[in-house]
């Protein structure tokens, strides 16, 4: 437990040694379940260890640290499944409106996502964070609380919240980009 205490106070020294010494078996976790994809895997094993540094506020003494790092790993795991399925879901809808007009709604659609991305980025950070869970990756208000060690009702309260300060600054743009997020 000594050290979570000392990643949680962020000392550099001992999350190197995590790294160094949990490296082997995260990359290895994501090796398997992508059948050999070796630069996969490792983007995956260094995006686990980005958020174990960025989370580690929310680190418990209650368990072992490598139990930890490797919920994190399933949620970066489920987070890049997700993003490989929207992705895919939209070069389906794409390649099926070739034409003019499916050009034109492509475009919409990233226009839209970026509008939301720039009006997260001012919203409080942990507001932004379940937003970005919620809408932008689909995760359930229950995960979230999971994810972020909060409890249901407070997501439900940020989304609630957050949805509102963004239809405030623009009520057409907002319900638009979330129409094509959502489809």
């Amino acid at each position: 437990m000594e050290v979570v205490e000392a990643i949680k106070r962020g000392d550099q020294r001992v999350f190197t040694e995590v790294f160094d010494a949990f490296h082997g078996k995260v990359f290895g976790f994501f090796l398997t379940r992508f059948h050999g994809d070796r630069d996969l895997a490792m983007e995956l094993t260094q995006l686990t260890y980005i958020k174990l540094w960025q989370s580690r506020h929310t680190l418990s003494l209650l368990h072992p640290l490598d139990k930890q790092l490797f919920i994190i790993a399933k949620y970066t795991l489920i987070d890049h499944l997700r993003k490989e399925a929207r992705f895919s879901k939209l070069k389906q809808k794409a390649a099926a409106g070739a034409g003019p007009e499916g050009t034109e709604a492509q475009h919409t659609l990233f226009e839209g996502q970026d509008y939301v991305m720039t009006r997260l980025r001012g919203l409080p950070p942990t507001r932004r964070k379940v937003l970005q869970l919620k809408v932008l990756q689909g995760y359930s208000n229950k995960e979230i609380a999971s994810h972020l060690s909060i409890s249901v009702k407070t997501v439900e309260d940020h989304v609630t919240k957050g949805l509102s300060e963004l239809r405030t600054a623009s009520l057409a743009s907002v319900s638009l980009t979330f129409f094509y997020l959502l489809l």
